[in-house]
């Protein structure tokens, strides 16, 4: 019984990885999104978003649709200095005609905001 011949060097300390990756990389895909920002920021009399947005929207959407429940989630976007308007952002889906998935799949991923608008269903996953 020697302590040199236990594998002392696999044990890891602290979080790992996967439980912290979800939020930096939802928000580097939510700065993807600046070009909706002029749309869903509160106080915006824009009637539409720029051009880019919808893209950018649907490809959010096909790559990381649970990264929307960040873009709801007032404490977050506030500390990273924006107000968005939640109706606005809540419209954006219907504005740009883009499916996303149903709105009560937000609290069973990390029971934040709603995402999108209801809709009748949708091929998108949210499970990691």
């Amino acid at each position: 019984m020697s302590p040199a011949s236990e594998p002392t060097g696999s044990v890891a300390y602290g979080p790992s990885p996967s439980a912290m990756a979800p939020t930096p990389d939802c928000m580097t895909n939510l700065f993807n999104l600046s070009d909706c920002l002029g749309y869903v920021t509160a106080g915006s009399n824009l009637t539409k978003p720029d051009k880019p947005c919808c893209p950018e929207l649907a490809g959010l959407v096909e790559s990381s649709p649970q990264c929307l429940c960040l873009l709801l989630d007032k404490n977050a976007t506030s500390s990273y200095g924006v107000d968005i308007d939640i109706d606005r952002a809540l419209k954006l889906p219907n504005v740009c005609h883009v499916k996303t998935p149903p709105v009560s799949l937000c609290s069973t991923i990390n029971g934040g905001a709603p995402i999108g608008v209801p809709t009748s269903g949708t091929e998108v996953s949210l499970s990691p």
